[in-house]
């Protein structure tokens, strides 16, 4: 019996394989043939809105484009299916049940993948949306979709449009969690805002904390991402997957890294980072040790414009709501990266806070911004001093 339990297993995950398979490489329509709904929600069809009604245009750059995307995808992800252990998930923190809503107007939806998976999302965009910066937030581990209702809202009140997503396993979104999972559901948020004509689309920035900066940074390094993202801002990531199970448990520091069906080798890709990038350490992280986000920081060679800021007293979520990080860290960075994209000032920098927003017409950036130069008392870091610094 158990036998044959197994074998069912197999080959279910064989099937679910092959099935991803068979999608990513563009031989799977029922794409186009999906419910309008899902738990009783809107479904929004990334794919179809990407290459348009059936059939698909093989031939077209967009098509080729969008293989590449996957083909990155795969290379770097664990494909390691007889690992999918429970330690794995037990570390993953996977949550699902009921969840708060934004006190802002928002919509709620899903969005389907290109591997045909429901992504549950709120979306959040002002009246005047094309005026603003739009950020797609990446979650954490521990985290879902619920437990940021407020931070989207904290977003939308003072950073501008706002989509957040709930990778698949967690929170309402179905499905079974991966590493290659949670790539493709982020590579399809940021495809279905680069779809928006209400938002502008040259000012997309990247948010993510904990695992989230994993998934961002594979959505930055990926070489047609690169040009379209305004900028990322990582708070509190790991260089490996390994790297944080093991400050967590005592068994995962032992076992060898190919029993890991997680990989997320943050360390090995962010040399190809040329997204304008401020990473963020808040030194009373008791969940990921501030080391980790040193030496991201450090294998980040090839950005152009990499910033560290490190908080003494902020823990693993918390750096934003730090009461200086707008006035130290946030209005100095988006300063810097508008000069990044426009190095002649040819076009003025838009208001950077939504708050700014009613004073945009009548007061510059210039008089608004504050230039004052912020630095970090020396930090013992695992027998590693540093100074606030940017490359």
């Amino acid at each position: 019996m158990a036998k044959r339990r197994e074998s069912r297993t197999s080959q279910k995950s064989h099937e679910d394989d092959l099935r991803l398979e068979n999608a990513l490489e563009g031989k799977e329509q029922p794409i186009y043939n999906v419910p309008q709904q899902y738990n009783g929600l809107p479904v929004i069809n990334v794919p179809q809105r990407r290459f348009g009604p059936p059939p698909i245009d093989k031939q077209s750059e967009e098509y080729r484009v969008h293989l590449e995307q996957m083909e990155y995808i795969n290379k770097h992800s664990e494909l390691k299916p007889r690992f999918d252990s429970m330690l794995t998930h037990r570390l993953m923190q996977t949550v699902h049940g009921d969840q708060r809503h934004p006190q802002h107007p928002y919509q709620d939806v899903y969005l389907l993948t290109y591997d045909q998976a429901y992504i549950h999302a709120f979306l959040l965009l002002h009246e005047n949306s094309h005026e603003h910066y739009t950020y797609l937030i990446c979650h954490g581990i521990s985290h879902q979709i619920e437990d940021l209702s407020s931070i989207a809202d904290r977003f939308f009140r003072d950073f501008g449009n706002v989509l957040i997503i709930d990778y698949r396993g967690f929170g309402n979104s179905p499905g079974k969690q991966s590493e290659r999972g949670a790539y493709i559901d982020v590579q399809t948020a940021f495809d279905y805002l680069l779809t928006l004509d209400t938002i502008d689309r040259k000012r997309i920035v990247v948010y993510g904390v904990s695992m989230g900066v994993a998934l961002v940074i594979q959505l930055a390094t990926e070489p047609h991402n690169s040009e379209r993202i305004h900028a990322c801002i990582l708070e509190n990531g790991f260089t490996s997957f390994q790297a944080a199970a093991s400050e967590r448990s005592i068994v995962a520091k032992l076992l060898p890294s190919r029993v890991f069906s997680v990989g997320m080798r943050s360390i090995d890709k962010v040399h190809e980072f040329h997204v304008p990038v401020m990473y963020l350490i808040g030194l009373n992280d008791r969940m990921i040790h501030p080391k980790n986000t040193k030496q991201l920081y450090e294998a980040t060679v090839n950005s152009k414009h990499c910033r560290l800021e490190i908080y003494a007293d902020a823990g693993h979520t918390n750096v934003k709501d730090m009461p200086d990080y707008i006035k130290r860290s946030y209005r100095p960075f988006m300063k810097a990266v508008w000069k990044v994209h426009h190095p002649d000032d040819a076009i003025p920098q838009p208001p950077i806070l939504v708050i700014d927003h009613g004073k945009s017409r009548t007061v510059s950036v210039d008089d608004y911004l504050d230039e004052q130069v912020y630095h970090v008392p020396s930090t013992d870091l695992s027998s590693c001093s540093f100074l606030f610094c940017q490359k």
